[in-house]
C-alpha cells in the first residue's frame, strides 16, 4: 500500500470490502486485528496488482523484508512466480497420467528427492545458460 501509495479507503473502494472490515484487517495492532479469509486477502492482492502466487512465494523466501526490496531479487522472484504458476496442476496431471497409478501411491517423502530435482537441473540449465553467454561473448571480442 505504501509503495502505491494507497491508503485504506482506496484500498476498500478498489477491492470491494467495507472500509471498516479493511480497518480491522489491517489494525496496526496485531492483536486487535480479524482474521482475514482467504478471499478478503485475494480480493486485496488483486486491487494492489499483485499475484497470490507472488506475495506466497515473497513471504516464503524473504524472511527479511529488506531482501524483498533489494532489487537484486526481483528478477528471481518473478522467475519463481511463473514457475510455480500452475505447477501442481501440471504435476497432478502428469502424475494422473502414469499407467497403473491411481493417486493413493503418491507419498509426502517424495517431495524432498523431487525438490533436489528441480534445484540441480536449474543449476544446470543456468549454468548451461551462463556458458553460451561467455561463448558469445568471446566471440564477440574477437570480432568473428
Amino acid at each position: 500500500m505504501a509503495e502505491q501509495n494507497v491508503g485504506q479507503r482506496k484500498l476498500a473502494l478498489k477491492s470491494g470490502l467495507s472500509k471498516t472490515r479493511l480497518g480491522l484487517l489491517l489494525h496496526s495492532d496485531r492483536g486487535k486485528r480479524a482474521t482475514m479469509s482467504l478471499i478478503e486477502f485475494q480480493q486485496i492482492l488483486d486491487s494492489l496488482g499483485i499475484n497470490i502466487v507472488q506475495a506466497i512465494i515473497a513471504v516464503e523466501t524473504f524472511q527479511d523484508q529488506a531482501l524483498f526490496h533489494d532489487e537484486r531479487f526481483s528478477t528471481s522472484l518473478a522467475m519463481l512466480t511463473e514457475l510455480f504458476k500452475g505447477l501442481p496442476g501440471m504435476l497432478v496431471s502428469a502424475l494422473d497420467e502414469i499407467e497403473g497409478m491411481d493417486g493413493t501411491e503418491v507419498r509426502k517423502e517424495w517431495a524432498g528427492p523431487l525438490r533436489q530435482a528441480v534445484i540441480e537441473k536449474l543449476v544446470k540449465e543456468v549454468t548451461a545458460v551462463m556458458a553460451r553467454r561467455e561463448h558469445l561473448t568471446q566471440i564477440s571480442n574477437l570480432g568473428l
